[in-house]
This record gives structure tokens, C-alpha cells and sequence, in this order.
């Protein structure tokens, strides 16, 4: 059976909620997924999983600015690196959870995963941290 790890900092519990439904969606697909947050995640899991998810919900000026805050920042440069080419390691998704927009959210999360993992090869995006059928699709596509 697949492994996913769903490792996620949530502000007020919005993106927590989208890692659990992440996970629960995973679940049913046959993906055993396990959902920790980045205080409470024990780095020598992830090199085991067949996936992993990264999430953080989007701090900045509503509509500028947006970037990850500092404890997911310091989770990621604690994180050992995950794979030594392109292909190794697991595959990596991002998610994030907002108000208003992501605007550089992501470039941001990518550029602090630069040489700890794989380039990741999904994003998904909530306001109020629920799957949409798009985010279904996308989850389906990812771990076939």
C-alpha cells in the first residue's frame, strides 16, 4: 500500500481542516495517509512515503506580499533533503489555504524546497479548506 504524509502549519485551523480532507480523500482512494503538523512531525518518516504534502496557510497583506510563515519556513530547513535527482524521493505536493489570493505563496513555498525534495508536481489552493471536485481530480491524477 501507498504511504502519504500530509504535514501542514495552520493559522486558525483552516489549513489543518484541508490536510485532513487531503488525507481523507487519499484514504478512500487506498493512499494510507497520515496527517501531522510541522511541530509534531517526525522527519525520519519522510523519506518513507510514497507522497508527501506540504502545506501552509498564506500570511501577508491580503493582496501582497504572501508568503509561508516562519515555523514552516524552519520545518523546511530542518527537513532533510529527500532526493538526490529529480525523480528520487516522494512526490511532493503543496497546499495552501488564503483570504483574498496566493499571489507568490507558492513560488515562495517552492524556492524554500529547493534542494530538499523533488520539484513539486501539484498545488492546490482553498479559502475555506474544503476539496473542490477540481482538487479531486487533481488529487486522482496524482497519486495514479
Amino acid at each position: 500500500m501507498k504511504k502519504a504524509i500530509v504535514v501542514y502549519r495552520s493559522h486558525s485551523g483552516v489549513t489543518r481542516r484541508y490536510g485532513e480532507e487531503i488525507a481523507a480523500f487519499l484514504n478512500g482512494k487506498g493512499v494510507a495517509a497520515q496527517v501531522v503538523s510541522v511541530g509534531e512531525c517526525d522527519m525520519s518518516t519522510l523519506a518513507a512515503a510514497d507522497y508527501l504534502f506540504l502545506g501552509c496557510w498564506t500570511s501577508g497583506l491580503f493582496v501582497v506580499r504572501q508568503h509561508p510563515d516562519e515555523p514552516w519556513l524552519a520545518f523546511v530547513r530542518d527537513m532533510p533533503p529527500l532526493a538526490t535527482t529529480p525523480d528520487a524521493g516522494p512526490r511532493v505536493a503543496l497546499f495552501t489555504t488564503y483570504k483574498l489570493r496566493t499571489g507568490s505563496q507558492f513560488p515562495k513555498m517552492r524556492a524554500a524546497l529547493a534542494g530538499k525534495t523533488g520539484a513539486p508536481r501539484l498545488e492546490l489552493q482553498s479559502r475555506n479548506g474544503r476539496l473542490s471536485p477540481a482538487d479531486e481530480k487533481a488529487l486522482e491524477k496524482f497519486v495514479s
